[in-house]
């Protein structure tokens, strides 16, 4: 769907990146309910790391981004999950041709604490053992990815939200093999001082991590692990 805005085009056909008026895929500042998500996309680009059912918003700045967000040179992409039904526990799915995916939602207290837990998995690995062929057995090609997120309203004036990402890609032929995913937590307090002022605090963690490994039992084996980590702590008032 961004793709087809204006200033907006794909960066590779058939890929989920993204370029903004000229700019390279990592010109682009993505949010996941303000965590740092740095690698947006699975099976190299085939899938979007953001799974529909969990959304509840999407909003792209091109130009003029807010200084709280930080910088990027292109865009800034502000994703938003959803909150949960406070009212009656809901349940949706789908069951594709590569993946699958399930989501719950409900109210923990009605009217005052609901959560929502969304996650999908690909399956094609699963069947790489019915094939008789040695070489595609020992493959591993799958990713998975899980959201979740709980509200509690304390009361008129106080409200506080909970909320996670953790995903994974997987790749492997034979003794090579390589993955990488995001994980992201956010707890964020929004407190009403009156009509007139408003306070957000917001805790917020992001990791990427990637791995690049050889299994082979001579002196060429190798593990090559690498991750990044953020955190970080704001606090803004209306």
């Amino acid at each position: 769907s961004l793709q087809l805005l204006p200033g907006v085009i794909g960066a590779v056909e058939g890929s989920s990146g993204f370029s903004v008026r000229g700019g390279a895929m990592d010109h682009n500042l993505i949010l996941l309910d303000e965590a740092t998500v740095y690698n947006a996309s699975h099976l190299m680009g085939f899938f979007s790391v953001f799974n529909n059912d969990a959304i509840k918003d999407v909003t792209l700045y091109k130009g003029d981004m807010p200084a709280s967000m930080g910088g990027r040179l292109a865009s800034v992409l502000d994703v938003r999950m959803k909150e949960g039904n406070s009212k009656e526990f809901v349940a949706a799915g789908g069951i594709g041709s590569l993946s699958s995916r399930l989501t719950l939602e409900g109210p923990i207290v009605k009217d005052k604490c609901s959560f929502i837990v969304s996650g999908r998995r690909t399956y094609i690995d699963i069947f790489f053992p019915l094939m008789n062929n040695d070489d595609m057995n020992s493959n591993k090609l799958y990713f998975y990815d899980l959201n979740a997120k709980v509200n509690y309203t304390l009361n008129e004036n106080n409200r506080i939200f909970v909320s996670g990402y953790f995903g994974r890609d997987m790749f492997g032929s034979g003794e090579m093999g390589f993955g990488y995913g995001n994980r992201t937590f956010t707890t964020r307090w929004n407190h009403v001082f009156g009509h007139k002022l408003f306070m957000n605090t917001t805790l917020i963690r992001s990791n990427y991590n990637y791995l690049l490994e050889s299994d082979s039992n001579d002196a060429n084996a190798f593990k090559w692990d690498s991750e990044m980590k953020e955190t970080g702590l704001k606090i803004d008032f209306s």
